[in-house]
């Protein structure tokens, strides 16, 4: 029987002979080999001392269930974070179920949440939201909320629905939780941080180069990007899958914001 690890090692092949090779697949996807990158962020003097973790693309309930949603939530208790950013497609579906998630989550700080792709549909009544603001987290879809000297602003997935750019004007520092990286061109006010999930960071990257890139993330794969009037780009691999629930040379990647 082929199993779908020696599959994907398959296609691989052996032009890979000479590379540095990882597969995260079956039910290892996380946390195995998850990687928390840091990113200094200068803050008012309130926020000094802080951290904020960034958590995206989940894809709860493909690959992704009840076990690791307890790994997950005892890793931002371990980091001590005072605030978790969870970016979008924190569900695989529109319909999804994330009573399990919830069940389990528990993260010791307060989570605010804007949604992605696969957590919306054409209409204006989001099971997903509804669901994530049951279970205690800020929902911000078109919203905007300060916090001592902190503008949080989340825009739903550009490509599902209107994002409100309105919210981004205004003094201080703005962090916006928008789905798409390549958007971001279109943020041009300054003292901005766009914190973007949404291409996996390739997921699938034999020689380290990414095979497939989703729409609105072409541009701005994977890292850190930066342009005058401190607008600044963060874009996540993410910790979930899509299609087939394996990473190729791209672990699964948590963004934590040390606030200086």
């Amino acid at each position: 029987m082929i199993t779908r690890r020696n599959f994907i090692r398959g296609l691989v092949g052996a032009g890979l002979a000479g590379a540095t090779v990882r597969l995260w697949g079956d039910t290892d996807v996380f946390p195995e080999g998850c990687v928390v990158r840091r990113v200094t962020v200068p803050a008012p003097a309130g926020w000094r001392g802080k951290t904020a973790l960034f958590i995206t693309d989940v894809h709860f309930n493909h690959g992704f269930g009840a076990a690791e949603t307890r790994v997950l939530s005892d890793m931002v208790r371990t980091r001590c974070a005072d605030l978790v950013l969870m970016g979008g497609d924190f569900a695989h579906t529109p319909d999804t179920d994330l009573t399990d998630f919830f069940s389990h989550w528990s993260p010791g700080c307060p989570t605010l949440f804007a949604p992605g792709n696969h957590d919306l549909n054409g209409d204006t009544h989001g099971r997903i939201l509804f669901q994530a603001a049951e279970g205690g987290m800020t929902v911000l879809c078109n919203q905007a909320e300060s916090w001592n000297g902190i503008t949080f602003v989340g825009l739903p997935s550009a490509l599902r629905w209107s994002q409100d750019l309105s919210l981004l004007g205004g003094a201080g520092l703005k962090i916006v939780l928008g789905h798409e990286p390549d958007v971001w061109d279109r943020y041009t006010q300054p003292d901005l941080l766009h914190l973007a999930g949404h291409t996996h960071g390739g997921q699938i990257c034999p020689l380290g180069q990414a095979m497939v890139l989703p729409a609105l993330g072409q541009k701005y794969p994977r890292g850190d990007f930066s342009l005058p009037g401190n607008r600044k780009l963060v874009v996540s691999a993410g910790i979930g899958c899509v299609g087939m629930p394996v990473r190729l040379n791209c672990p699964p990647e948590i963004i934590q914001l040390d606030f200086a």
